[in-house]
């Protein structure tokens, strides 16, 4: 199953902010959410307020947590160390010039 639809079926539609981590199993902190959110990363809409209370509403939040996503498995972003023998071939082919 899709790890947004899991989520849709597990989250309530409107939820208070700070239990976002409990919620979530901790796949999502709120600290991180709060930071993003100071920094207009997540959109407005994905947010409501009751009070000095902030809320998410579930479909937009998930929406936009959905293009935060990337595959397990990735090419590493960085070349493979060259290893010794690859060090001393080239040093020889030096020497042999």
């Amino acid at each position: 199953m899709d790890i947004i639809a899991e989520l849709r079926a597990a989250l309530p539609p409107i939820f208070l902010g700070s239990k976002i981590g409990e919620l979530t199993g901790h796949a999502i902190a709120w600290g991180t959410v709060q930071n993003k959110r100071s920094r207009h990363e997540i959109p407005e809409e994905c947010f409501a307020r009751s009070g000095s209370r902030v809320l998410v509403r579930r479909d937009p939040f998930l929406a936009w947590w959905a293009t935060t996503l990337q595959p397990s498995r990735r090419p590493p972003a960085v070349p493979p160390r060259r290893g010794r023998h690859q060090d001393r071939d080239d040093a020889a082919a030096r020497k042999a010039r």
